[in-house]
């Protein structure tokens, strides 16, 4: 175990009470002195107990000498990645363990060790930094000679050892095939759902939990002000809000798509955004929602038009399948944008109808799209002919069979929710060079 701080500490005394001898391994002589001596170097609950036990069964020892690492089958890393002052991470102890540990890789004989990684480090340094630096410093290759996982620990203080028996999953980041062998091996004794996926993938999990929870703890606050300031209690409120489970704690919503729209969001949004204002109270988070709404909407145009595309079509216009609410519809502001840079667009929705239009539907259709009526078409074939590329907004079964019989242009997929088959058929599509590729997906 590379490093013996709040992760390497708790891992190192989790896994040897799981039966595994560990050596713990740091520069700092206070920390390796006391895990020799069967104490803990960190505060925590329940982790001096933990090695002390495992001391007295001789399953944990610790050394400031990086050779030692290469006795092992498995190496974690967990070493610190400080924040510098730009707010940009120091990678400066991940690149000093890799410059050890390759110069000295080269000299191990037996079986291939496999790096485990728990450090956060954000996505792609394991694929672009990390590994690259091994192969250097030891002359080696990843994949034939060692092996290295990225797996993101999910440890909160003073209750790491409890989260580490009891994680709702175990995720493995691999590069190679068979990186992720010995890491679930080791980590079988947890009872969890494993899932091997790209080091990316793993080491974005952990930003996007942890970024989750800064908005959620944020928002919780925001919203707090926002109550106070009209003599409301928030905890009153945030105890009720907590209940549903349908789609406020949930998975609903959680799904990278396109923007939000309709009659309620937009609104409401804007309305709580007028209210925090008047009544002095700061509300950045709540503020920025629509900001970062419109910058998805931006870069889906920007695409477009940087990929030089002259005429589009627009497949589905509602701000989501089977209806026909246009109201703040971020679709309708696409082609609004196109139709302003002057892209041609042809527009298809299998509900919408424009003598059917009123009220505030109508109104805001006239003032972002008054020529709805000229580029809208009855049939998806017609909005499909001469297109160059395809922005699908619906993934209704008819319109995704005629997208796929359609030409072969690039698509756009802003409905996030498309059928696997649909899915893998356009990615398999062939299109010109340049441009889009031949799918754009949701998290595009």
């Amino acid at each position: 175990m590379l490093g013996l701080g709040y992760v390497g500490c708790v891992t190192a005394a989790c896994l040897a009470d799981a039966g595994n001898d560990v050596i713990g391994i740091d520069p700092a002589t206070e920390k390796v002195d006391a895990i020799n001596n069967g104490l803990t170097p960190i505060v925590e609950p329940g982790l001096a107990e933990l090695i002390a036990k495992t001391h007295e069964q001789e399953r944990i020892s610790a050394s400031t000498e990086v050779s030692r690492a290469l006795e092992a089958d498995v190496v974690f890393v967990s070493v610190g990645t400080p924040s510098a002052d730009s707010g940009e991470l120091d990678l400066q102890y991940i690149r000093s363990v890799a410059s050890q540990l390759g110069s000295r890789l080269r000299h191990r004989s037996g079986k291939p060790v496999t790096i485990v990684i728990r450090s956060t480090m954000l996505p792609g340094t394991t694929r672009n930094k990390f590994i690259p630096w091994l192969e250097r410093a030891s002359g080696l290759r990843e994949g034939d000679d060692f092996y290295v996982a990225f797996c993101p620990e999910f440890l909160r203080e003073s209750t790491a050892i409890q989260d580490f028996a009891n994680p709702p999953f175990t995720v493995i980041g691999t590069e190679s095939e068979g990186a992720e062998t010995a890491a679930i091996e080791l980590l079988a004794f947890v009872e969890a759902p494993v899932h091997v996926v790209p080091s990316g993938v793993a080491e974005s999990l952990k930003y996007a939990s942890n970024a989750f929870h800064a908005v959620k703890v944020a928002f919780a606050n925001e919203l707090a002000r926002v109550c106070i300031a009209g003599d409301v209690d928030a905890r009153e409120v945030m105890t009720l809000f907590v209940q549903d489970r349908q789609l406020n704690v949930s998975e609903r919503y959680l799904r990278p798509g396109f923007a939000f729209g309709g009659s309620c969001l937009p609104k409401d949004v804007k309305a709580l955004q007028h209210h925090a204002r008047r009544s002095g109270v700061s509300a950045p988070l709540i503020d920025s929602l629509s900001m970062t709404n419109e910058a998805h909407i931006d870069r889906v145009v920007d695409a477009v038009l940087n990929a030089g595309y002259r005429k589009a079509s627009q497949v589905g216009l509602a701000f989501k399948p089977n209806t026909d609410d246009l109201r703040e519809s971020p679709f309708v502001k696409v082609a609004a944008r196109l139709r302003h840079a002057g892209v041609e667009v042809i527009a298809y929705d299998p509900v919408i109808r424009v003598e059917r239009l009123l009220g505030a539907n109508q109104n805001f259709v006239n003032a972002t799209l008054p020529d709805l009526d000229q580029i809208l078409v009855d049939d998806i074939s017609k909005s499909l002919e001469g297109a160059e590329v395809i922005l699908l907004g619906t993934n209704s079964a008819d319109v995704c069979e005629a997208v796929l019989d359609g030409p072969s242009v690039p698509v756009v997929d802003l409905s996030g929710m498309l059928p696997p088959r649909v899915e893998q058929a356009l990615r398999k599509r062939q299109v010109p060079e340049g441009g889009l590729n031949a799918y754009m997906g949701a998290a595009w």
